[in-house]
C-alpha cells in the first residue's frame, strides 16, 4: 500500500480506502451519488465519506481526528486512527504491520439494547432491537418442551434489556444466556407452537420474529388447501434475461454487454432446468430484443409461472468492488441496494410507451409490497441461491438484500433478481465472458431452484 502525507495534516499518514480494503481482503461499495465507500468488515457496515471526520459504523458514528482526503477516485483514511475503527470489526487476526491499538471493552459492549414481545390479532411479534445488522444466517430458532430459544451469534445483551411481558400472552418469560459469541434468548411458552411457522427476520437494526397463532383447520379447509398445494406445485419457472434490444444494460470497459451475458446464462439455465428437473420454462425474450418491465411480469402471470428469476450482472464506477448479490421486492434498507434499484428501474427510459410516473419512491414501495404476497418465500430463494451461488463460482457474497426493482412488481409468484457479478470489474468480467464459468453459474441456480422446490412441495 502506498503512504500518502497530506500538506495539511503534517505527519498523519494516509492510505487509498479501496488499498486498504483489498489488503485486509474486504469488501466494498462505492456510491454512485457522492463520494462515499462502505465498507463491510465482518457483519459491520462501516461507511466513510471524502473530506469528512465522521465515520458512521452500524449504528454510531465515530469520529476521526482529522477530515478524510480524496485522490484519483479514491477516499483516503488516516491509517492509524482508521484502523482503530475497525480493528475491534475485523473477523480475522489483525496484520501486525497496519498497527492499531489493542482491541478495548469496547468489542464487548451489548449490541442488543431492547426485547420486546407484543400480542397481535394474528400471532405475537418479539422485536429485538439491536446497534447493527444481523446477517440471516447468523440468526436461528428452535422449539423444545414450552420453551422458544432464539440463537444470535455475535450477539451480547444489554443490562435491562428485556421489556415487561403481558400477563396473559404467549410468551410467559425471557432468560438471556451469553455463551461465548452466542446470545441465546429463552422464551417460556404458555401453549405449544409449531416450529415451521415461525418467522424470522433482520430488518435494518431490528431482528423480528412472528409466532402465528396455530389454530384447528376444520377438514374442509384442509381439502381445500391440499388443491391449492396442488395448484402451486413448482413446475413453471420463468427466467427474465435482463435488458436486451435498445437497452443493453451496463456495459463493461472491453465493451462487454450486460444484455447478452444474461440472455446467454439464461438459455444454459433453461436447458438444464428442461432436461435435468423436467421443468416447464419460458423466458421473457429469447433473443436481443427490448420487453418493458411490465411486459416481462405480465407475461411471467399469464404462463402460471411458479418462479421468476430476473438475471443481471451489476456495475459500479470503482473497478474493484465485485462480487454476487440476490435481490427480493421490498423497501431498501442499505445504499447499496437502494442504488442498484434505481439502475436497474432506468430501464423505463427505453420504453417509448410508459406513462409518466407520479408516485413517490415511498408509494411505489407500498405498492409493490401489497401486490407481492411472496416475500417470505422469495427471501428463502434468494439466501439459497447466494449459498449455491458462493460454492458454485466463488464470488464474494454479498448477501441478499431487499429493493424496489420494477421487474419484480407484480409478479404473483416468488421473484427474485440475481446479479452475478460485477461487470464493471476486469476479473469478473472476464469470468462472465467464460462459458465454464457461465455453466456454474446456471448450475448454481438451477440447484437452488430444485432446493426451493422440494422443500415447498412437502410443505416445510
Amino acid at each position: 500500500m502506498g503512504i500518502i502525507k497530506l500538506p495539511e495534516t503534517g505527519e498523519i499518514e494516509f492510505v487509498a480506502l479501496g488499498e486498504l480494503a483489498d489488503y485486509l481482503e474486504l469488501r466494498t461499495f462505492y456510491s454512485e451519488k457522492a463520494r462515499k465507500v462502505i465498507v463491510y468488515v465482518g457483519e459491520a457496515e462501516v461507511k466513510v465519506t471524502a473530506l469528512n471526520p465522521f465515520v458512521q459504523v452500524g449504528g454510531r458514528t465515530v469520529q476521526l481526528p482529522v477530515e478524510t482526503g480524496y485522490a484519483e477516485n479514491d477516499i483516503l483514511v488516516p491509517l492509524r486512527h482508521f484502523a482503530n475503527v475497525i480493528r475491534p470489526l475485523y473477523p480475522r487476526a489483525w496484520p501486525a504491520s497496519l498497527g492499531g491499538s489493542e482491541a478495548t471493552g469496547e468489542t464487548a459492549s451489548a449490541n442488543l439494547t431492547e426485547i420486546a414481545v407484543e400480542e397481535k390479532a394474528n400471532g405475537t411479534l418479539i422485536r429485538i432491537e439491536a446497534t447493527q445488522p444481523f446477517a440471516r444466517k447468523h440468526l436461528s430458532t428452535r422449539v423444545s418442551t414450552g420453551w422458544l430459544y432464539v440463537d444470535i451469534v455475535g450477539g451480547r445483551v444489554a443490562p435491562g434489556a428485556v421489556r415487561a411481558l403481558a400477563a396473559t400472552g404467549l410468551i410467559q418469560s425471557v432468560a438471556p444466556v451469553q455463551t461465548g459469541e452466542v446470545a441465546q434468548l429463552s422464551f417460556q411458552l404458555s401453549q405449544e407452537i409449531d416450529p415451521q411457522r415461525i418467522s424470522i427476520s433482520g430488518q435494518g437494526n431490528q431482528i423480528l420474529i412472528s409466532l402465528p397463532t396455530q389454530e384447528i383447520v376444520p377438514s374442509t379447509v384442509l381439502r381445500n388447501l391440499e388443491t391449492v398445494r396442488q395448484k402451486w406445485r413448482i413446475d413453471t419457472i420463468v427466467l427474465d434475461p435482463g435488458h436486451g434490444g435498445r437497452d443493453p444494460g451496463a456495459i463493461a470497459s472491453d465493451g462487454t454487454r450486460e444484455k447478452d451475458i444474461t440472455l446467454q446464462v439464461a438459455k444454459r439455465l433453461k436447458r438444464m432446468l428442461e432436461e435435468k428437473l423436467g421443468l416447464h420454462v419460458v423466458m421473457t425474450r429469447d433473443s436481443d430484443v427490448y420487453v418493458s418491465l411490465d411486459q416481462r411480469t405480465s407475461l411471467a402471470n399469464s404462463v402460471e409461472g411458479k418462479l421468476f428469476v430476473s438475471l443481471h450482472c451489476n456495475a459500479n464506477r470503482s473497478r474493484r468492488v465485485n462480487g454476487t448479490t440476490t435481490y427480493f421486492l421490498g423497501p431498501a434498507k442499505t445504499d447499496e441496494a437502494l442504488e442498484v434499484a434505481l439502475l436497474e428501474n432506468s430501464v423505463v427510459k427505453y420504453d417509448a410507451d410508459a406513462p409518466v410516473d407520479t408516485q413517490s419512491e415511498e408509494d411505489f414501495i407500498l405498492t409493490a409490497m401489497a401486490q407481492n404476497a411472496f416475500n417470505h418465500e422469495s427471501e428463502d430463494f434468494a439466501a439459497l441461491i447466494q449459498e449455491e451461488m458462493g460454492l458454485a463460482v466463488g464470488l464474494p457474497d454479498r448477501g441478499v438484500h431487499q429493493a424496489g426493482f420494477r421487474v419484480l412488481v407484480g409478479a404473483s409468484m416468488p421473484n427474485v433478481l440475481v446479479e452475478m457479478a460485477f461487470i464493471s470489474n476486469p476479473k469478473e468480467v472476464r469470468l462472465l465472458r467464460d462459458a465454464g464459468v457461465q455453466d456454474r453459474m446456471a448450475r448454481a441456480i438451477m440447484n437452488s431452484i430444485k432446493r426451493f422446490k422440494e422443500k415447498y412441495e412437502a410443505g416445510s
